[in-house]
């Protein structure tokens, strides 16, 4: 008995690789399925990006990044003890919801899917800006072509992703 138990022993491991082996040609692994779709998400990442860098930045570095990215210029009360506090934190909380510092994707409390989703649906709302801050900044909501633009971009962008993810 104590000869077939080891014999079994040597043999299991034998048996399970040739039938592991069969399998592996058969289908993908957990890790090239995880592979394959980092790159797919990368290189949708970068396409939408790319057309980010050309179409959108440019609208957002007008109408957005004094709140939600790289403020260039400070207002000329932005001085005025008070007000300063107050801008400081109007910007410390857009940020939070939304930091448009960098390219996309943008650092946030959501996944870029849903960035672009929630971009998409101020646009249409016309959430944004805040009518306080739009007292001083009068050209700062989106145009019809800048909102249209955004629009598109986003309904691309989320296609894009979309199809990563069911990939």
């Amino acid at each position: 008995m104590k000869t077939l138990t080891i014999s079994l022993s040597l043999l299991l491991p034998f048996v399970l690789f040739a039938h592991g082996d069969k399998e592996h040609t058969e289908t993908s692994t957990p890790i090239q399925e995880t592979q394959t779709s980092s790159a797919s998400k990368l290189s949708a990442y970068k396409s939408i990006n790319t057309e980010y860098l050309k179409k959108i930045q440019p609208i957002f570095e007008k109408k957005c990044f004094d709140c939600h990215g790289k403020v260039k210029n400070f207002p000329w009360y932005y001085v005025v003890p008070g007000v300063k506090q107050m801008i400081d934190y109007d910007i410390k909380e857009a940020k939070k919801h939304i930091d448009m510092s960098g390219n996309f994707p943008f650092i946030s409390h959501e996944s870029p899917l849903q960035d672009l989703q929630s971009l998409k649906e101020v646009a249409i709302e016309n959430d944004m800006p805040p009518f306080r801050y739009l007292l001083g900044h009068w050209d700062a909501k989106l145009t019809d072509e800048e909102k249209q633009l955004l629009l598109e971009w986003s309904d691309q962008s989320i296609l894009k992703l979309k199809g990563v993810r069911h990939e």
